[in-house]
């Protein structure tokens, strides 16, 4: 694959596949059986002489040149919480452009999940099939990452403490109080199919508003030498490995369940008003 500039940044220097596969490399990224990824692309300004396809194919084919056996990507909707219906060839993806690319590739498949679908390219299709009704709990997807060995977590252009979503499977795995289980219904079609279902989703309580605990686990993953980084143009990628990532948090919510909120939670004053109209995160 020829070298290509894919970014400038605001000073003019340029950003390209090979400046890419080399930060890729710096962070280990292609160590592992599953890559999962989130993306923000924050590397520059897009090189105008390349198309948005080309450029997100220029980026695509960079990560795939890995070698990595499985990449998986959020392509999550939230349609149901939205009060839409979901389709799943043709209800687009709130998580990034790239992620798009992604899901519109023949060869990648993508889950039934009108809340937090993914969608997959590589040998591990189960982590988008054969799935259950909660997004974030039993049978989900990060259920079935959290018992894959060799799973990696990328981080393109954002950072842990941005968009680690990961980390509320960890809550719904150590019962955090506060958050809980809410059905949303609505249509899905699929394969030429609609029918109504409904899906659970691992929701904080109304008046539970979250601080900013995330970016000092991210600080702690990177001093414990545990979140490579590599400073890419304007921004950095980041990669951790799933069995640390998850110690850590498990382990910040065991010496205080209330770590990553504003206020300790009080039971007696749960609210379950749920409001949405544009919902693009947990």
């Amino acid at each position: 694959m020829s070298q290509q500039i894919l970014f400038k940044t605001t000073q003019g220097d340029p950003v390209t596949s090979d400046g890419l596969r080399a930060a890729l490399d710096g962070v280990q990224a292609h160590d592992c059986r599953v890559l999962y990824m989130h993306t923000g692309l924050s590397f520059g300004i897009p090189n105008p002489k390349l198309s948005r396809a080309e450029l997100l194919d220029a980026i695509y084919k960079t990560i795939r040149s890995l070698g990595v056996p499985t990449l998986c990507v959020p392509t999550f909707t939230f349609s149901f919480c939205n009060g839409e219906d979901y389709d799943s060839t043709r209800s687009k993806s709130r998580m990034g452009a790239l992620n798009e690319f992604i899901r519109l590739r023949p060869e990648a498949v993508r889950s039934v999940d009108p809340l937090m679908s993914v969608a997959v390219v590589g040998e591990d299709r189960d982590l988008a099939e054969n799935l259950g009704h909660e997004s974030i709990g039993a049978n989900s997807t990060f259920d079935k990452l959290s018992r894959r060995q060799g799973v990696k977590f990328l981080f393109l252009g954002v950072g842990v403490g941005d968009c680690f979503t990961y980390m509320h499977y960890l809550e719904w795995l150590a019962g955090v109080p506060y958050r809980y289980n809410r059905d949303f219904t609505g249509n899905i079609t699929h394969m030429g199919k609609t029918y109504e279902d409904t899906y659970k989703l691992f929701v904080r309580y109304n008046n539970v508003k979250p601080n900013t605990a995330s970016y000092t686990y991210e600080k702690l993953l990177e001093d414990r030498g545990l979140l490579r980084v590599a400073a890419l143009g304007g921004s950095s990628i980041q990669c951790t490995a799933e069995p640390e990532a998850r110690e850590v948090y498990l382990e910040l919510l065991r010496r205080d369940p209330n770590y990553f909120i504003e206020q300790p939670f009080r039971a007696v004053a749960a609210d379950r008003t749920f409001m949405a109209t544009n919902m693009v995160a947990l």
